[in-house]
């Protein structure tokens, strides 16, 4: 079968896609050696923002990629699925609904959402609901949040009033949220989901703000699969309860935050998860297979995990350019199974993006991110010395 998956960034859709046997045609920003590698056909296209889409410019390369049995949409495009019909008429698009996927991805109704169902959540507001900066109850420190979308990259903390004062002269309200400050390890749970029936297939311990892999604290750089906790039954149904409440169809997640007071929800992801490529690697199974067939109505068995995988995601600690070293040690590494979203030699990484990720699966938690840290640090040391000789 062939499948158009489009999204600013397919690697990790497009890739799962093809290890199960279909033909994988592509349309995205990056033109990575892994994603050319795994995709039948493939047109890159500069999306600078995922906010300032050019819709009506992606039309005819869109058109270039027809016909195929089914479309999957990827970061940025999930909310669209009534723009992709209205071009192609009759081509099944296997993501959630866009009412369903715009009301879960907007924090603050599924804020309310979670307090109506019970569920243990932070104090959150809508930026623009607070008249003066006086009005927030929620205690210090507290964090700011785009009302919208993921990866924690303009997440900011605010640590006393004279802080939230000056942050909100500054931001556009509407757009943002403000929300109790929780410490604590954040997990996530992936699921499969029928839209009536849920399975849980793994827990998985998210990465973020690592000053080894980035200078923003709250960006997601990674994760662990498995992740153990005593928690994990009651994360899992919880997960499991909330997908057929919201009506969830496909590969899904819900993230938790687990203080010492036990877990609290964060947030529903209504879509595919950055942790594909660990959950895959600890479990065995194919995300995009299962995500393809549960839209028929089907949901896999699953049994425990078969080892620890870890990602990580390096970001670019300045300018970078991708010159001779840095990429033959990155396709070094991905010959060798341990680096994916490969990016073409002289690609030109601006400070703070993603340059690539680490990968690698051994027989506990310690092993794996004792191997993440030798893949980082052989990076690091090439740019290091590519710094210093210019």
């Amino acid at each position: 079968m062939k499948v158009l998956v489009i999204g600013v960034n397919t690697r990790h859709i497009a890739c799962s896609a093809s290890r199960a046997g279909y033909t994988v045609y592509t349309l995205g920003r990056f033109n990575d050696v892994d994603l050319k590698a795994c995709s039948d056909r493939s047109v890159i296209h500069d999306m600078p923002d995922v906010h300032d889409l050019d819709l009506p410019e992606l039309i005819p390369l869109f058109r270039t990629l027809l016909p195929v049995d089914f479309i999957v949409l990827g970061p940025g495009f999930e909310h669209l699925g009534n723009w992709v019909e209205e071009i192609t008429g009759n081509v099944p698009v296997l993501n959630n609904p866009p009412h369903i996927f715009t009301n879960i991805s907007d924090k603050a109704w599924l804020a309310k959402k979670l307090k109506i169902l019970n569920l243990p959540h932070p104090f959150t507001v809508p930026l623009d609901s607070l008249k003066t900066p006086e009005d927030w109850t929620g205690g210090y420190p507290a964090i700011i949040k785009p009302r919208f979308g993921a990866g924690g990259m303009e997440n900011r903390l605010v640590i006393d009033l004279k802080d939230l004062e000056m942050t909100m002269n500054v931001l556009d309200s509407g757009q943002y949220l403000l929300q109790e400050y929780i410490k604590g390890t954040v997990t996530s749970v992936s699921i499969i989901s029928t839209g009536k029936q849920a399975v849980a297939i793994a827990v998985n311990e998210q990465l973020a703000g690592i000053d080894t892999l980035t200078g923003m604290p709250f960006a997601y750089c990674g994760n662990i699969t498995p992740y153990m906790s005593e928690y994990n039954d009651w994360m899992r149904e919880t997960s499991m309860n909330l997908a057929k409440e919201l009506a969830l169809v496909g590969s899904n997640g819900v993230d938790f935050i687990i203080t010492d007071k036990g877990p609290v929800v964060l947030e529903v992801n209504p879509r595919f998860q950055g942790s594909i490529d660990t959950v895959e690697r600890s479990t065995g199974l194919n995300i995009f297979r299962l995500h393809h067939e549960s839209f028929q109505g089907k949901l896999p068995v699953c049994g425990d995990s078969q080892c620890f995988s870890i990602k990580t995601i390096f970001f670019a600690p300045r300018r970078l350019v991708v010159e001779k070293r840095v990429y033959d040690y990155l396709v070094q590494c991905y010959n060798e199974g341990t680096a994916a979203d490969v990016p073409s030699k002289g690609t030109v990484c601006e400070k703070d993006e993603p340059v690539v990720s680490f990968l690698s699966e051994g027989n506990s938690r310690m092993e794996v991110v004792s191997q993440a840290e030798q893949l980082v640090n052989g990076l690091t040391d090439i740019i290091e010395d590519t710094h210093s000789e210019v």
